[in-house]
């Protein structure tokens, strides 16, 4: 796993010197979800560590609710966290959040959107989304679905789709800057919503590659997951 990362960490397609910024889009529905306690540390907290240790990142902006400011600047000082340069302010999750937090990246070449509530991203899956986005543009982190998915009207079942075409979607989703400004304005123009950025993306006529992910890259978005996420979390300071 070590000589595969750094043959990945130094192959041709990443020497540019690539700009990378992250946003943070920590507005949520519940703001109580960033608090939530992993291993004695607050969710958001292990995210924004997790970002830390990536040397790729120059810059993290995180968006938040007006008052959450403090809080999370306190986070920042508390646990030493050294690549947040910004915390910005908007109301509401969705399209005004994502702007708010892409247009404070300064000069970045491509902009990551990672999710507050996935603590355990790592550098070998940002640097495949990474590889991913420098070849076509935009490029996110998946992994493939194991369970058996229905497609259900009224209770009943109506199609079983083949899972060998389906994917989960993971962040952190990767995408030229202009490119993500382009497609963030269209979709507000349009009505879309921005969070899901593959339908973003397609009003510009662009896809989306995937890259490999993790099923250590979780969503902690619940109590039920705090047991699978304190079991990562064990298993990697043992590492």
């Amino acid at each position: 796993m070590l000589k595969w990362l750094k043959k990945k960490k130094h192959s041709p397609m990443l020497k540019r010197g690539t700009e990378l910024s992250v946003v943070v889009p920590a507005v949520l529905e519940d703001d109580r979800d960033l608090y939530r306690a992993v291993g004695g540390m607050p969710m958001i907290a292990r995210t924004l560590l997790a970002l830390d240790q990536i040397s790729e990142v120059r810059e993290v902006v995180v968006v938040i609710r007006e008052a959450e400011l403090k809080r999370i600047a306190d986070l920042c000082r508390a646990f030493g966290i050294q690549r947040v340069r910004k915390v910005v302010c908007a109301r509401d999750p969705g399209i005004e959040a994502l702007m708010v937090g892409v247009y404070e990246c300064e000069a970045a070449e491509y902009i990551a959107l990672h999710d507050p509530l996935r603590p355990f991203v790592t550098e070998a899956v940002f640097l495949d989304a990474l590889g991913a986005a420098v070849r076509t543009g935009a490029g996110a982190p998946a992994v493939a679905v194991k369970d058996t998915i229905k497609i259900v009207r009224d209770g009943v079942v109506e199609e079983t789709p083949d899972r060998s075409t389906l994917r989960i979607l993971q962040t952190p989703q990767m995408i030229e800057s202009s490119l993500l400004k382009a497609a963030l304005c269209r979709a507000k123009e349009a009505g879309a919503d921005a969070a899901d950025l593959p339908t973003a993306l397609e009003l510009l006529g662009l896809p989306l590659q995937l890259a490999e992910g993790s099923d250590e890259n979780m969503r902690v978005a619940a109590d039920t997951d705090i047991p699978v996420a304190e079991t990562i979390l064990t298993k990697r300071m043992y590492i």
